[in-house]
């Protein structure tokens, strides 16, 4: 071994840690300006608001998309940052109070226009599960909202078709019938005869009125008045209605709603008829015998209610036209109960979906917000 001088052992046992640590210091040094450069570079729109409520982060995007600046803004409060685009400070807020949203679209003003943006937060935790503070990401889809429009329109006009058809074949049946027993009331006939025509004819002018009103409900832009609603006791007084039914004394209601379910911002009366229509469209699903099962709970930050029928199922070549007005299956019924729901569902700025399996029942399942943002549709009561 050759003989090195003490000092030049020391200087050897001594530089590979000083050269561990600076190379740690550089690669941490790396990493934080690798991270700052693709969140100069990024697309979507990034801002950082620690538990005081102050923005650390804001990246150029969001500059350009809600129309401020980061370099004047960062380190002020979000309220400050976010004084013309109170849509986003409200879902931040509700984001400070541990609530979440993925890709949610609203609408803000900026660069003296209107925009559609989608949102998305989560609550940022340090290694000990406290939590540091909120992120926010979001891009502009505007242009994305401008063509869903005219995608919209195209459909609204193939529908205007059907839909004329449909209340024709609707009205085109009682109509038939009326003027049946018209022809009837001509001929000399007994009094019980007469009697059974006139109740003929108010029946079918019944039928007709109800045709009339559920087209009315559902062409009509819902105008919901927005109140503190008990979901679960909507539920419950629901299927009150609904079990009383005599279509509906075979049938077996189980109810398993979530103690948990907080009062959300909804029109009740609304609600009801959704739920409604829903459970009797599982009702009429199972005209023998059968159980109809309604849940509640909390997932995805948003509240759900599951309904599911054990019937026969839907077949997945209609599945995709259930939601349209006067489309049914059934041989009786105007197809607008489901067509209803899924605008009243939509106006509370919710989302409506099944899954079903044939021979095996379906599940509707509804989607609400918590927290309703503020302004976005509909009026306060």
């Amino acid at each position: 071994m050759p003989n090195y001088p003490k000092r030049s052992v020391k200087s050897l046992k001594k530089n590979p840690s000083k050269q561990h640590k600076s190379n740690k210091n550089t690669l941490s040094k790396d990493i934080s300006e690798y991270n700052n450069l693709i969140l100069q570079c990024i697309p979507s729109g990034v801002i950082v608001i620690n538990m005081d409520g102050i923005v650390t982060i804001c990246n150029p995007s969001a500059d350009s998309i809600l129309g401020i600046d980061c370099t004047k803004e960062k380190d002020k409060s979000y309220e400050s940052v976010l004084k013309g685009n109170s849509h986003v400070a409200q879902i931040i807020k509700n984001g400070m109070n541990g609530e979440t949203y993925f890709r949610k679209q609203i609408q803000i003003k900026a660069d003296g226009g209107i925009k559609w943006i989608g949102i998305s937060t989560a609550i940022l935790y340090d290694d000990k599960a406290t939590p540091m503070g909120v992120i926010a990401v979001f891009s502009d889809i505007t242009d994305v909202k401008e063509l869903e429009s005219d995608v919209k329109l195209k459909e609204r006009l193939a529908a205007v078709g059907e839909l004329s058809a449909g209340v024709a074949h609707e009205i085109r049946n009682p109509l038939s019938a009326i003027a049946g027993y018209a022809e009837l009331l001509k001929k000399g006939l007994s009094e019980d005869e007469i009697a059974l025509s006139v109740d003929g004819i108010i029946k079918e002018t019944k039928n007709l009125n109800s045709i009339v009103t559920n087209f009315l409900s559902f062409v009509r832009k819902p105008q919901p008045v927005f109140k503190e609603t008990d979901v679960n006791a909507l539920i419950k007084e629901v299927i009150s209605m609904v079990s009383l039914d005599k279509n509906s004394e075979r049938i077996d209601f189980n109810i398993r709603t979530s103690n948990a379910l907080p009062n959300i911002d909804a029109d009740p009366f609304e609600l009801k008829i959704a739920f409604l229509n829903i459970i009797q469209n599982a009702v009429q699903a199972m005209p023998n015998e059968g159980r109809v099962t309604v849940k509640s709970g909390i997932q995805y930050g948003m509240i759900f209610i599951e309904i599911t029928d054990t019937g026969g199922g839907i077949p997945k070549e209609i599945g995709d036209r259930i939601f349209n007005p006067f489309f049914t299956t059934k041989e009786q019924g105007t197809g607008l109960g489901l067509a209803i729901a899924h605008k009243i569902i939509e106006s509370h700025d919710g989302k409506i979906e099944f899954k079903s399996k044939k021979g095996k029942g379906t599940t509707f399942i509804i989607r609400l917000p918590m927290n309703r943002v503020q302004g976005f549709k509909g009026s306060r009561g």
